[in-house]
């Protein structure tokens, strides 16, 4: 019986953080918009310091097959040094992942897709985990890539 209980109560608690999401983020499109009449549905995604690290090295690795395909192509000093660069900030990376793991689950903005009035009048707000607005658009090509902090460590390998 105690378990179904803080079952329940780890269930309520997780709806609660995504009704406060879901308000901030209608919040936000009410007074960003004014011919708001109604809001249809709220979409939310976790974005994780995970997900961000993740994008981070898939970025990181076509930098690499980029420089790996220069080099292989035309050769010279140049190009040797920038491959030896990304496959350097690849592994860096990657190490940065693993000692990184206790973290990583750890959630870093929300993405939302608000619809109102009509159900293809999309706005995408994107907030941090406070509530706090990191961007809002109707333009889906405005929208953060990877919104949110960065795990820490990172931008001390991207700087070098």
């Amino acid at each position: 019986m105690k378990r179904i209980l803080i079952l329940a109560a780890l269930m309520m608690a997780a709806c609660s953080g995504n009704d406060r999401i879901s308000s901030r983020a209608e919040h936000f499109v009410r007074t960003t918009y004014n011919d708001v009449d109604r809001i249809l549905s709220v979409r939310i995604d976790t974005v994780t310091l995970g997900d961000n690290l993740d994008y981070r090295i898939e970025q990181a690795r076509h930098n690499m097959e980029f420089s790996a395909m220069m080099f292989r192509d035309y050769g010279g000093k140049v190009y040797e040094e920038d491959l030896m660069k990304h496959r350097a900030r690849v592994a860096s990376l990657d190490s940065l992942k693993a000692a990184s793991a206790d973290i990583l689950g750890e959630a870093t903005a929300y993405n939302c897709i608000v619809a109102y009035n009509n159900p293809s009048n999309l706005v995408w707000v994107q907030l941090d985990p406070a509530g706090n607005l990191l961007n809002i658009t109707k333009d889906m090509g405005k929208v953060l890539l990877n919104p949110g902090e960065d795990v820490p460590g990172y931008l001390q390998i991207v700087s070098k």
